[in-house]
């Protein structure tokens, strides 16, 4: 089957997104290796919150690239938020990736990574939230895993990207949240670290002020 690699950059939320994307090659077939030079598709996973953020993912792309360029490497996919923000850009001044894969697209990837076409795109939801359902391949410490209760943030502050990036406030119900948690305890994790663009904000954009 054909050998995935992945470079994840930025944030534990961001770091859930890697996880599900190995979650669904994995459960499609895909070989998954830690090593680049072995992969004949690499990922990634870019952050573009900040400046030296965007330095490091664009990087972390001419590396893959040249993976590309000098060894088995075949596909790059660049996925994150640093397609969110510049998807349209990145294409067009670096011919090296085949396709991107913005923060809505994430549970498309074993799609993309199969595809033929250089720039094939799957359908977008601007909606999406990641749930129970979604697979997930940990890749924190065993008894650790970061557990992701919300997405996006609905407050406009002049400083942040994050609306642009990531969408409006999107919460997950308290019973995926739980359910979640419940599988991730049945594979041994012992400490569950709650993330969200704005956790404070949980359960607000359901109904309910007071929700967290």
């Amino acid at each position: 089957m054909t050998k995935v690699g992945f470079m994840s950059l930025g944030c534990p939320k961001n770091l859930v997104d890697s996880e599900v994307m190995l979650g669904h090659l994995r459960l499609k077939g895909f070989t998954l290796t830690p090593d680049p030079a072995q992969a004949e598709v690499l990922v990634v996973n870019t952050c573009g919150f900040i400046e030296s953020a965007k330095k490091e993912s664009i990087e972390a792309i001419l590396q893959a690239a040249a993976y590309k360029q000098d060894g088995v490497c075949r596909r790059l996919v660049v996925a994150g938020c640093m397609v969110e923000r510049y998807r349209e850009q990145l294409l067009a001044d670096m011919p090296e990736i085949d396709v991107c894969l913005g923060t809505r697209d994430i549970e498309h990837i074993a799609e993309v990574v199969g595809a033929a076409d250089r720039l094939f795109e799957p359908e977008r939801d601007p909606g999406y939230l990641y749930d129970e359902h979604s697979p997930r391949l940990l890749t924190t410490p065993k008894a650790s895993a970061y557990l992701k209760i919300s997405e996006g943030c609905d407050h406009s502050c002049a400083f942040c990207v994050i609306p642009a990036i990531r969408g409006p406030q999107r919460s997950r119900t308290i019973a995926s949240v739980v359910a979640e948690a419940e599988q991730l305890v049945a594979q041994g994790v012992l400490e569950l670290n709650l993330v969200g663009q704005d956790t404070t904000d949980f359960g607000r954009d359901l109904g309910d002020p007071d929700a967290l």
